[in-house]
Order: structure tokens, then C-alpha cells, then sequence
């Protein structure tokens, strides 16, 4: 059980490691309210060695709070994780109570976060086994099981839309051998997603055969996606854009539509989100541990997991700061 995240402090060309059990999924309401809190916030959590960093498998959450250059990099939590219209706004937000600061997203998670203060990221990366289904560029059985938009260019007069399921690294780990396995019987001329599902894509990349080009993006944050693609796709142009699908509609030349954007929706959500109260999950992880032993089971816990520590922010202070952030993005 548990979120686990790096946190990272750079004062004076020097960084500050510290490692958390349970904040990944919060961290991005945990970080938000400004760097007056989110320093306090990190230097509670549990301050490690190099040997405590994670990897790529177990790193759910992380930052770097750079002071010196007034730099934030970020990754987590859960909705802002995954749709990116609501993490775009979040980010919009977050510039607001960290005026004065440039924020990021991580978008390769840790490998971004060790790279930052310098610490090779080879360290943070795992050998990920092939698990390699045989490819098909068919729609799942469900409209609504749709993650990933894939675009092909055949030529100058022909191009193709798939919906698909599963993520962009299902279909893209197969190289070039995708290409000669595309079945046009599954494209669509022209794809409206909003009337296949409702929630917004994980990730989409457009082909075109002729000039030998794969541009692709993604919400989930995976490390090194780039590196390995152009060592699979070796004589092909490679190009990661990271969370910027609109390039994907311009490719498209209006053939392809994502769903409509509706900001006040995303705020009314995000003002939830950034209000809730963090609940500590001890007694939760107590509770099943004594379940577990009363069944005769041999119950081991991390030290690390009786571990959480949260800045206690009133409700009050966080509505006054959140909505002057509101007011700031709405003037």
C-alpha cells in the first residue's frame, strides 16, 4: 500500500532529498497553495540519502522546488494525472499562487525530477519486459474503452483515424512492423470522439508513412518514452510532444475532433479537488494490518507506511488563496 514520491529541495546548488509514503495522489493539491507552504510541506516528509531514491515502477509522485531559480517541476496525483484539459488548468492555476515562479509539469516523472538536480537518471529507470500483444489498429468492443487516437498519413490524398484502446506505448513498442500490419478497414475518414465517450483521451500519435515521421503524446507520465522510441523506430523522425495533442488536429487538418473543452466545468472540479481535506490513511492501513493477522496471516508493515505528515492548511486560508488565483485567471 501506499503513493510513494521524491521531494526535492535545491537551495544553494545543493538539493535536499526527502521521500513520502502516501502523497503522490495528493501531491498536487499538497504543493499548490505556494512556495511559503510547499517548502514546509516537503521539509516534514522524511528526508533520505541517495540511496532513497525511487524508480520508475514505484515512483507515483515527485518534485523538485528549485529556490534558486524559482523552478517547480511536478507530477502527480490521480484526474490531473490522466486528463489533461483539467491539468492544463490546474497549471494555469498554479502560476497564480506561485507568482513569480516558472511550474512544469514532469512529464517523464522521475526520470525528470533526478535529471533536474543532476542525478543520473539511468539510476531511476527499470528494464520494462516486451509484453507485446499482436498488433491491430482495430476499435475496442466498447466505444467508451476508447484511450489512445492514432491518425495515419498514407499519402497526400489518404489518411485514416483509429480509435483505440490501451495506451499510445502499446502500439508504438512495435516499430515499423506496426506499419505493415495496418488494416484500413479499421480507419475512419473523418472521427468526432465525442461521440464515442465522454472523458478525454490518454494519448494519440499521428504516422505519416511517406515522409517516415511519428509524432506522439500522452497524459500518464512515462520515463524515457522518447529515448526508447527512437532506438525502435531507428530511421524514422521521432518526435515527442508530450501533452500538446493540438498538434495531432492540425495533422488532421480538422478530420479529427476532440471533445469540447468546457473551463468552467474543469474549475468547478479542480475547486473540489483543491479543497478536500487529506484524511491520514494510518488507521486505514492499521485496520486491514489487524484483519490480515486475526485471519493468521503473517502481517510485516514498512516503517515508512506508519509514516504521514501533512501541513495542516485551514479551510479557510486555502479558500481565500484559491479564489484569488480564480480572480487572477478570470482578469
Amino acid at each position: 500500500m501506499g503513493q510513494r514520491a521524491n521531494l526535492v529541495i535545491v537551495r544553494n546548488r545543493t538539493y535536499e532529498l526527502y521521500y513520502s509514503h502516501w502523497c503522490a495522489n495528493t501531491l498536487p493539491r499538497d504543493l499548490f497553495w505556494g512556495p511559503e507552504y510547499a517548502t514546509p510541506f516537503i521539509e516534514l516528509q522524511t528526508k533520505v540519502d541517495e540511496s532513497g531514491w525511487l524508480n520508475d515502477i514505484w515512483a507515483e509522485g515527485g518534485a523538485v522546488l528549485d529556490v534558486d531559480m524559482k523552478k517547480l517541476l511536478i507530477y502527480g496525483g490521480e484526474d490531473i494525472r490522466f486528463d489533461i484539459p483539467l491539468r492544463n488548468l490546474y497549471l494555469q492555476l498554479l502560476g497564480k499562487t506561485w507568482a513569480g515562479w516558472e511550474v512544469e509539469w514532469a512529464s517523464g516523472g522521475i526520470a525528470d525530477i533526478a535529471s533536474y538536480v543532476g542525478y543520473p537518471k539511468e539510476k531511476v529507470l527499470t528494464d520494462h519486459e516486451d509484453d507485446l500483444k499482436d498488433i491491430s489498429l482495430a476499435p475496442p468492443e466498447y466505444r467508451d474503452w476508447v484511450e489512445t487516437i492514432a491518425s495515419v498519413s498514407f499519402s497526400a490524398n489518404e489518411m485514416l483515424i483509429f480509435p483505440l484502446g490501451g495506451g499510445i506505448d502499446e502500439y508504438l513498442f512495435h516499430g515499423p512492423e506496426m506499419v505493415q500490419k495496418i488494416n484500413r478497414a479499421y480507419g475512419y475518414p473523418k472521427l468526432t470522439l465525442s461521440e464515442w465517450k465522454k472523458d478525454f483521451p490518454l494519448g494519440g500519435f499521428h504516422l505519416d508513412i511517406a515522409q517516415k515521421r511519428l509524432e506522439f503524446w500522452h497524459a500518464d507520465v512515462i520515463s524515457d518514452l522518447s529515448r526508447q522510441l527512437q532506438c525502435i523506430w531507428p530511421d524514422w523522425d521521432v518526435i515527442e510532444n508530450y501533452s500538446d495533442y493540438e498538434l495531432q488536429l492540425r495533422s488532421t487538418h480538422g478530420l479529427l475532433q476532440f471533445q469540447t473543452v468546457h473551463e468552467q466545468q474543469l474549475l468547478d472540479e479542480l475547486t473540489v479537488h483543491l479543497l478536500n481535506e487529506s484524511t491520514s490513511p494510518l488507521k486505514g492501513l492499521l485496520y486491514l494490518a489487524e484483519k490480515m493477522a486475526e485471519e493468521g496471516k503473517e502481517v510485516e508493515i514498512n516503517p515508512y507506511a506508519l509514516t504521514f505528515h501533512n501541513l495542516p492548511l485551514t479551510y479557510e486560508l486555502k479558500a481565500e488563496i484559491l479564489a484569488s488565483a480564480l480572480k487572477s485567471l478570470s482578469s
